[in-house]
């Protein structure tokens, strides 16, 4: 990760993610890292919860999401989420992440998440505020 500034959050592993074979099941990792989203766009000022509160670069659709596993999840607790913007586009963004122990080791997985901002008419630019937060985020 470069010296720029991330963002890092405890998301809750709970006993019901688990697997069978005791692990916190895979597809669980993107609701973890959606969640840790949802922690800094409010961090940031932004809230999601009612639809028309939510900021105009709050309303994206989701074009790609890739992850590695690294190691697994043993036990419910807490797992580090850090996120990251890798680069922003004109109406694009892709994020990176970083599942990990809160202490920061072992890894779980990393990743990367790829966002286009939607409005009435598709794509649209990125607003100034989501500028200003990728002059302080993207690596």
């Amino acid at each position: 990760m470069s010296e720029k500034a991330h963002f890092a959050w405890d998301s809750p592993v709970f006993f019901d993610e688990m697997d069978p074979n005791g692990t916190l099941h895979n597809s669980r990792f993107a609701v973890h890292v959606e969640r840790a989203l949802s922690a800094w766009n409010e961090a940031e000022g932004m809230g999601w919860r009612r639809l028309e509160d939510r900021h105009e670069d709050l309303r994206y659709a989701v074009r790609a999401f890739a992850i590695e596993f690294h190691a697994p999840v043993v036990a419910p607790g807490a797992m580090r989420v850090e996120l990251w913007l890798d680069r922003v586009g004109t109406t694009s963004a892709v994020h990176r992440f970083r599942c990990a122990s809160p202490a920061g080791t072992p890894a779980y997985a990393t990743g990367r998440r790829t966002i286009v901002k939607i409005g009435s008419s598709g794509a649209e630019p990125w607003s100034p505020w989501f500028r200003a937060l990728a002059e302080r985020y993207v690596t």
